[in-house]
C-alpha cells in the first residue's frame, strides 16, 4: 500500500504507480497537510499483512512528524519516504503561476525550510524511528524493495532537488 502526502512529487508518482487496486492507495485531495505519516501507520495497523510506504512531503512531514513516535510506539513497521526538497515548492509553482510582484522578484517568502535545514535523520532517531538518508534511485529501489521485511518503523530521508533558478 501507498500512502501519498508529497503534493509536487505526487503527479509523478501516481504516473508512475498502479493505482486501481482499491485501499492499495490512499492520497487526499485538498484540505490540510500532515496526515500521510498517521495514516501510514494506520492503515499498517489496520492491514498488517500489507506493506506500507508513506510518501510525504517535507513541508508535508512537518505537520505530521508525531505520527513517527506513535510508529515507534506501537514498533509498526511501516516505512515512511520523507521527499526532501528543503522548500514549499508547490507554493513557490503556484506564486509563479499566478505573478505578481513576489513572482517577478523570485522573492519566496516563508517557502523555505532552511536555516535551518531540516534534518530528518536525527528527527526520526529522537523520535524512536531509525532513518537514513538516500541520494540515489537505485538506492531508494533497494529500500522500498524491502519494506515488507521491516520490523520496525524506518525513514528514509530522500534528497530532492530544490526548485531550480531557471524554473523561478
Amino acid at each position: 500500500m501507498v500512502v501519498e502526502e508529497a503534493i509536487t512529487l505526487g503527479l509523478p508518482l501516481r504516473r508512475a504507480l498502479r493505482i486501481d487496486r482499491p485501499g492499495h492507495y490512499l492520497h487526499t485531495i485538498g484540505g490540510g497537510l500532515g496526515w500521510g505519516i498517521g495514516a501510514a501507520v494506520g492503515a499498517r495497523l489496520g492491514r498488517p499483512d500489507l506493506p506500507v510506504v508513506a510518501v510525504v512531503g517535507d513541508g508535508c512531514a512537518t505537520f505530521g512528524m508525531h505520527g513517527l513516535w506513535t510508529a515507534a510506539h506501537q514498533r509498526t513497521p511501516v516505512l515512511v519516504v520523507v521527499a526532501n526538497n528543503g522548500e514549499y515548492r508547490t507554493l513557490k509553482q503556484t506564486t509563479l503561476a499566478h505573478g505578481g510582484a513576489a513572482a517577478r522578484s523570485r522573492t519566496f517568502l516563508g517557502m523555505d525550510l532552511a536555516e535551518p535545514r531540516l534534518d530528518w535523520a536525527s528527527l526520526a532517531t529522537g523520535l524512536g524511528v531509525t532513518a537514513t538518508r538516500v541520494t540515489a534511485a537505485a538506492d531508494l529501489a533497494a529500500v522500498v524493495a524491502e519494506a515488507d521485511r521491516l520490523s520496525a518503523p524506518l525513514l528514509v530521508d530522500l534528497a530532492v532537488a530544490p526548485l531550480a533558478e531557471d524554473e523561478r
